[in-house]
């Protein structure tokens, strides 16, 4: 079946695509393969690759889903704790995230802006549970669970599995926090059926095209949740990593390889941040921590150089640039012991601001050398010069590249596929004329068995018919015998 036959068939089902004529052609296509896909799960050949055809129409009907709204990702990602949350609520100018997230509790949170404070919130299905309650169990997860058990959750399952999405609007603000907080806290029973919320907030300075998106960590227990991450790796317009400043561990680089693996056509549009500086002993440990990062991210399966390592990476502190932001005309003692903990602040200036803690102009100096030293406002421009640049252009390109990628998929698929039966029906051909030669000599042994069998016949019969004159002249003689002995005189 071709594009064309498959349009006109099925006129009921196209899919108009109203921004890019190009990409409502690829959506069709796409839409034929899936029809195409579905015809061979009924053949007992494709019985045993059933769960991988089901994945390749999962993508297929993503891309379709993407392709009717068309939205510039930025995913936020990292291994748990690598300061995922806290990083977005600073981009964002809001402490709406939680940031208490453990190993076991994790929801997919897009950020973006709405005419209205707003939560759209998605729950699981039924077999999405089943696969998450499965992962947990088989891996063990036993924070997971226990909590799962502590919080009664199974007491509000059946309420949320397989819930219609809900769609929220906010006067108040505060309402919204603690809805967020409802739906997203590890303390709620309900977070854990919740795949998926989306807050739309009328302040954030982003188009409504764009959303920022709070992705589970990459090593969660929990592996379907760490296959969203993976998903959205892959459709994202853009790649934020966010990895624990203090050091490089294997785990945190096979994080970083994850993303360029799986983003290797949008290098240019992957940031590595060093979260948490503030940990750091000093400025100059990342300084000596960058260098080392950078002999790693300068390979080929990185950044690909050094200079565009050099760029790709940054360190931030969002809590150093809260503390510092917060601080007003006059400073406190409190503000000033916080500002040395982030240690973003030397023992002479901790020093020279107790004494001076009434100097307006010093105390705007220290805080504007701390917000510039903790690079949250230069990592603002790089996502709004660099990553937002002609997102326009960007979306299309993505649908192209995830296009291409899902052609491939399924062509690949199909070619491996058709190598096996070409080679399964060459087999069989060739068993079939091996039985046929055998059969051919099969017949021709019995053949020559029934031309013996018959030259045997013949000389049974004829030894019979001889036998036969032989046993009646024998009998002819001992006749005449007999005679003979009765006509002898004793």
């Amino acid at each position: 079946m071709n594009l064309e036959n498959f349009t006109e068939n099925n006129k009921d089902k196209l899919i108009k695509i109203h921004w890019n004529s190009t990409i409502e052609k690829y959506v069709n296509n796409m839409l034929l393969s899936k029809s195409l896909l579905e015809k061979l799960k009924g053949r007992e050949y494709f019985s045993s690759l059933i769960k991988i055809i089901e994945n390749m129409n999962k993508s297929i009907d993503k891309y379709i889903e993407d392709s009717k709204s068309p939205v510039y990702q930025i995913a936020v990602v990292g291994a748990i704790k690598a300061g995922k949350s806290t990083l977005i609520n600073t981009l964002i100018g809001h402490d709406i995230l939680s940031v208490d997230v453990t190993p076991e509790t994790a929801t997919l949170t897009k950020i973006k802006h709405s005419k209205n404070n707003s939560l759209n919130i998605k729950f699981y299905k039924r077999d999405e549970w089943d696969k998450i309650w499965k992962d947990a169990n088989d891996k063990n997860a036993e924070t997971f669970l226990e909590e799962y058990k502590l919080l009664n959750a199974n007491e509000v399952k059946e309420e949320y599995l397989g819930k219609s999405e809900l769609n929220l609007s906010y006067f108040s603000f505060e309402e919204l926090k603690e809805d967020i907080e409802k739906w997203t806290s590890s303390k709620r029973k309900e977070h854990y059926f919740v795949k998926e919320i989306e807050i739309g907030l009328t302040d954030l300075e982003l188009d409504e095209q764009i959303a920022l998106v709070d992705t589970p960590g990459l090593n969660d227990t929990i592996e379907y949740r760490s296959n969203i991450t993976k998903e959205y790796i892959d459709s994202a317009n853009a790649v934020i990593v966010c990895v624990n400043a203090k050091t490089l561990r294997s785990e945190e680089y096979n994080t970083i390889t994850k993303v360029f693996s799986r983003a290797k056509y949008r290098k240019n549009k992957i940031y590595v941040v060093g979260t948490q500086l503030d940990i750091l002993n000093s400025k100059e440990d990342w300084e000596k921590q960058k260098e080392e990062w950078i002999k790693y991210l300068k390979s080929d399966s990185c950044f690909g150089n050094e200079t565009k390592a050099r760029e790709g990476l940054i360190g931030v502190s969002a809590y150093a640039y809260s503390i510092a932001n917060k601080i007003t005309n006059k400073i406190s003692h409190k503000d000033i012991y916080q500002l040395v903990k982030t240690g973003f602040l030397t023992g002479d200036e901790y020093e020279e601001l107790l004494e001076h803690s009434d100097d307006i102009g010093r105390i705007e100096k220290t805080k504007n050398n701390i917000i510039s030293s903790s690079n949250i406002k230069l990592l603002n421009l790089i996502i709004k010069e660099k990553l937002l640049e002609d997102f326009n252009t960007e979306i299309s390109k993505s649908f192209i590249e995830r296009y291409k990628i899902l052609k491939n998929e399924i062509n690949n698929f199909r070619l491996e596929h058709q190598k096996i039966l070409e080679e399964k029906r060459s087999a069989i051909e060739k068993d079939s004329l091996e039985l046929e030669r055998k059969l051919e000599e099969e017949e021709n042994k019995i053949k020559e068995f029934e031309e013996i069998t018959k030259k045997l016949a013949n000389k049974v019969k004829e030894t019979n018919e001889k036998f036969n004159l032989d046993l009646e002249g024998m009998m002819k003689g001992f006749k005449k015998l007999e005679e003979g002995i009765e006509n002898i005189n004793i």
